[in-house]
Parts: C-alpha cells; sequence; structure tokens
C-alpha cells in the first residue's frame, strides 16, 4: 500500500525476472507498481521465445547449491560476483517450488539436468511468431493474472524515462502513456527490463563499432533504459562488452522462419568459419556465446560463412541437447543459405570467394584439427550472423541483488535483476549461467531485499515457497 502518496515500490518491467519479483513483493505483504513498455499481455520479455530451460550453470535448479556455485565459478572463471554467486546457488533452490505454487507448469525436456525443468508445453524451434499454446507465454500469463487477481497494479505500454532522487531519500519515476506523462514517488524500485540488446547506439559503445549490424536475436524491448538511468543515479556498470546469443542463418535477418532458429552454432565450432575474404575466423577455443560475442566485436558481422564437410553436417548439424530446431534438415527446409560443391572451386563460386583464399582456410583448420578434418564430400557452406538475444553486464549488484555504486556502497533503494544487473555472466569465454533460473531467483532476493529495507511484517508464504535461505525467509 502507499503511504502518504509515496509507494512500496516500483517495478521496472513487467518480464520473466519483473514479475517473479512483483509476485513475491505482494506475498511479503507490499503493494507494487509495475511499469511495462510493451503493450501485450504477458509482457515482451525474451522468456517468451526462449525454450523454456530453466538451470543455474547447466544444473537443475534445485540441486545441491555446492555444485551450483562451484559450476558457476567455472563457466565464468571466476569473473561472477562471489556474494551474487552464493546467493544464487543458495536461493535458487526454492524456486521451482515457489514456481509450481504459482501455478507455472515445468516439465522435463531430457534427462540431462539442465533439461528437467522446462516451461510446458515445451515451446519448439518455430519461426518468428508468439503463441498462447506453448510453456514460456502460458507461465507469464499466469504470473500476470495471479499479480492482478492480488489487486496489484500493471500498467501497460508504460515506459519509464526518468529516475529522480527526491526529498528524504525517496525516488520519483517519471514515466510516460501515450502522451500522457506522470511519475511515481517510492521508497523502492526494482529495475527488470532487460539488456540493451535492441539499442544500436549502445551496441557499439561497449560492444563493438558494428555489433548493430548483428541479428537481434530478441524481443525488440530491451534498449537499456535502466542502464541508462541506473548510471545517471551513480551506478557501478560491469561487465559489459559481451552477449548471449547464438549463430543463425544469415538470411535470418528477413525470413521469419529463420528466427530464432535454427542454430548453426556446433557447425561453426567444429567446423570453419570465414569471412568474405576467405579468410579462417578462429572460433576452435571458444563457446558459442564467447563466438557470438567475437563475431559482433568483426569490423563486418554480416560478412560471414560456415563451411563444413558432409560428416559433420551430419553429425553436428543434428545436434540437438536442447530439444529445439536444428540445422540439419530445417536450414535448407526454412529456406536459409546453404550450398554444396565436390570441390573447392565450386564451392567457393558459390560464395563468391576466391578459390585459393577458401583452400588456404580449409588446409589451416585440418591441420589444426587432424581430428575433425574437413574432407568428406561433398562440401558444404552456410552464410551466417551473430544473432544476439541479450546482452551480458550491467549495474553492479550485490548479493541481496541492490545496486551497488562505484565505491561498492549501495544505492539506498535500487535493486536490478535479470539482464539489467552485471556482474552475474561472463568471463573471458563468454561465462553463461542461465536466463530464466537465474533471472526469476534475483527477482525473488530483490522482493525480499525491498520487504526487509520497508521493514514490513512479511507474509508467511506456504510449504512451496521459495523460502529456502535466509534471504527468502519472511
Amino acid at each position: 500500500m502507499s503511504t502518504q502518496g509515496v509507494e512500496d515500490c516500483v517495478v521496472v518491467g513487467g518480464g520473466w525476472a519483473g514479475m517473479v519479483a512483483a509476485r513475491r513483493l505482494q506475498q511479503l505483504g507490499c503493494a507494487p507498481v509495475v511499469l511495462e513498455k510493451g503493450n501485450v499481455e504477458g509482457g515482451t520479455g525474451n522468456v517468451r521465445i526462449s525454450g523454456g530451460l530453466l538451470h543455474v550453470a547447466w544444473e537443475s535448479p534445485d540441486a545441491d547449491p555446492a555444485a551450483k556455485l562451484t559450476r558457476m565459478l567455472n563457466e565464468t572463471d571466476g569473473e561472477i560476483d562471489p556474494a551474487v554467486a552464493k546467493t544464487i546457488a543458495e536461493e535458487s533452490t526454492g524456486l521451482i517450488r515457489w514456481l509450481e505454487a504459482e501455478g507455472v507448469d515445468m516439465r522435463p525436456k531430457s534427462d540431462a539436468p539442465y533439461a528437467r525443468w522446462a516451461l510446458y508445453p515445451h515451446r519448439p524451434g518455430m519461426g518468428r511468431r508468439l503463441t498462447d499454446e506453448f510453456g514460456p507465454d502460458r507461465a507469464m500469463r499466469t504470473l500476470y493474472s495471479r499479480f492482478r487477481n492480488a489487486g496489484g497494479d500493471l500498467r501497460l505500454a508504460t515506459r519509464v524515462t526518468q529516475l529522480e532522487l527526491g526529498a528524504g531519500g525517496a525516488w520519483r519515476v517519471r514515466w510516460r502513456h501515450g502522451d500522457e506523462e506522470g511519475g511515481i514517488t517510492t521508497r523502492a524500485v526494482v529495475f527488470a527490463d532487460g539488456g540493451f540488446q535492441a539499442n544500436p547506439e549502445l551496441l557499439a559503445r561497449y560492444v563493438g563499432p558494428n555489433a548493430g549490424l548483428c541479428l537481434l536475436r530478441a524481443m525488440r524491448s530491451g534498449t537499456g533504459d535502466a542502464l541508462r538511468m541506473l548510471t545517471d543515479a551513480g551506478a557501478a556498470i560491469v561487465g559489459v562488452g559481451r552477449v548471449y546469443g547464438h549463430v543463425l542463418s544469415r538470411d535470418a535477418l528477413h525470413s521469419d522462419e529463420l528466427w530464432p532458429f535454427p542454430p548453426l552454432d556446433e557447425l561453426c565450432l567444429r567446423g570453419l568459419v570465414v569471412d568474405r575474404n576467405g579468410t579462417r575466423f578462429p572460433s576452435e577455443r571458444d563457446t558459442v556465446e564467447g563466438l557470438v560475442t567475437r563475431l559482433a566485436r568483426s569490423d563486418d558481422p554480416r560478412g560471414f560463412a560456415a563451411i563444413f564437410d558432409d560428416a559433420l553436417w551430419e553429425t553436428a548439424g543434428q545436434d540437438n541437447p536442447f530439444g529445439m530446431a536444428v540445422a540439419n534438415p530445417e536450414l535448407v527446409k526454412r529456406g536459409g543459405h546453404f550450398v554444396s560443391a565436390f570441390d573447392v572451386p565450386s564451392l567457393a563460386s558459390q560464395l563468391d570467394i576466391e578459390p585459393e583464399a577458401v583452400r588456404a582456410s580449409i588446409e589451416a583448420h585440418n591441420a589444426r584439427h587432424a581430428a575433425r578434418p574437413i574432407k568428406t564430400l561433398p562440401y558444404h557452406a552456410a552464410r551466417v550472423i551473430a544473432g544476439i538475444t541479450f546482452t551480458m553486464g550491467g549495474a553492479r549488484i550485490g548479493g541481496d541483488a541492490g545496486v551497488l555504486d562505484c565505491d561498492g556502497e549501495h544505492l539506498p533503494g535500487l535493486y536490478a535483476v535479470g539482464s539489467t544487473a552485471g556482474g552475474v555472466h561472463g568471463g573471458p569465454r563468454g561465462g553463461y549461467i542461465g536466463g530464466l533460473a537465474v533471472g526469476a531467483t534475483l527477482g525473488l532476493v530483490a522482493a525480499a531485499s525491498v520487504q526487509r529495507q520497508r521493514g514490513a511484517a512479511g507474509h508467511t508464504p506456504p510449504p512451496t515457497s521459495a523460502s529456502h535461505g535466509t534471504r527468502g525467509r519472511p
């Protein structure tokens, strides 16, 4: 409830992490206001195009906290903030129970630990279209419905434009809804409006001068509004410059059937990537995230092609660990660029590259990878592009999801979750530790922190609550 015109909390962004935070705030006795810039029921966050997997560094969220902590440190080569890693490891343990209590349906996609919990019905690797029938959309509609049924104030098509520090330490959140403008005074703001992958200017500033030429493999809501406002408020910005995504057909730039699937990741990592001159682009030491980041940082992100032989096409091309669409056969079926030849000159001709350049790159690849040479005829090639799903890095947070300044001190009342938060993903190899489970966990943590900040007598959650460690316990 509001006190003398001051709201309990404002949640900026009605996507996955924001709505988890909002629902948990309600359970803890707060009355948050959710401001969502999109005008779509269920929000415009990336969860809606995701495969729906919930994992923490490829471990199940309900796995042993020590195992999750070790995996997070390994995946990020120690770059994840230690306090944040400890919080995620501990507080994610009760996440599945909390989501189940909210009515979110999750079922295994496979026997792998990272696929033990996936939003159900499982979303197949379809093209660019949102449907109400699959798990990610159902989960978001469920959270929206639960929030509204509990009396929540959720405002669609309302974009937050400015954050101001007011009298007595309260924050003034400025918003715009069409031609209408206004403001909300609050003691706490949870920023959950994603990264800046849909902002070419910020991509150029933080990732690479031509990163804006990459494919936006994401919803268009991540424009960096939170990054701008938190920077102006004095937040430290950490970990920016890397991205999460997949390598897709370059034809996905104009074909909805090739967006956001199928990925060509393994064909690039195990095969050969060349630029438009036929020069080999080293990729063999990369993770998918590392390769996508380096392609995005290149001078010519739209000038690459993957070259591979028939053996790779029949193996890596059918690699399907996440239960989604795969390159072989979906790339061809959906009309993506794909050429074949029984000799190098013919393949190079179809790529408009000098044959000797292609031959030299294949020879260099084979010399480095004697165990997986490109030699089984026919040769194949596909023009590819880095597809950016979200940007890594953002506002530095502590273990309570509170935003920190450059001296490591809290900015009172400010919190960041999801892709707005920095110090989570990262490291020299890309360091992706999971989107949905991590974002939701930080949403729960931020809600508990807001409740402590305001001194509310928290709502006692049901046995299926996410309350596992001290932060989640009301």
